[in-house]
């Protein structure tokens, strides 16, 4: 009965030293894995590093660029408005004193032919 449980014992003990060498190498390839993705990883973030920097450089600039052109325009569009109120300043003091003068003149007008038609109408 001991030999058997010695020899049981033994067999426990190798299929364990087996299965803690295999899951061993599994380990060591796991990490031997887990290094290259690592090593991998870097090289990426560098290479996406290098080239993100010119392009952050131009959207930079471009910014700059089409903040200045809508601060142009803005100033342009100001200035249009400045111009648009005061040529319709002009036109509207220009309407108003038209129809004073047009007024006056239709009043001596009127007040022309009615002199007119009296000294006709008196003549007879």
């Amino acid at each position: 009965m001991e030999t058997e449980l010695s020899q049981s014992l033994t067999f426990l003990a190798w299929t364990s030293a087996g299965f803690l060498i295999v899951v061993g190498i599994f380990i060591v390839k796991l990490l031997f894995d887990l290094s290259r993705l690592t090593m991998s990883l870097n090289k990426s973030a560098d290479i996406v590093k290098t080239e993100l920097e010119p392009i952050m450089k131009n959207v930079s600039e471009t910014v700059v660029t089409v903040n200045k052109l809508v601060q142009t325009t803005d100033e342009k569009v100001s200035k249009a408005k400045e111009i648009y109120d005061r040529v319709s300043k002009v036109v509207i003091n220009t309407a108003a004193k038209a129809s004073e003068i047009s007024g006056y003149v239709l009043k001596e007008v009127f007040k022309g032919l009615c002199a007119g038609f009296k000294s006709i109408i008196i003549k007879k």
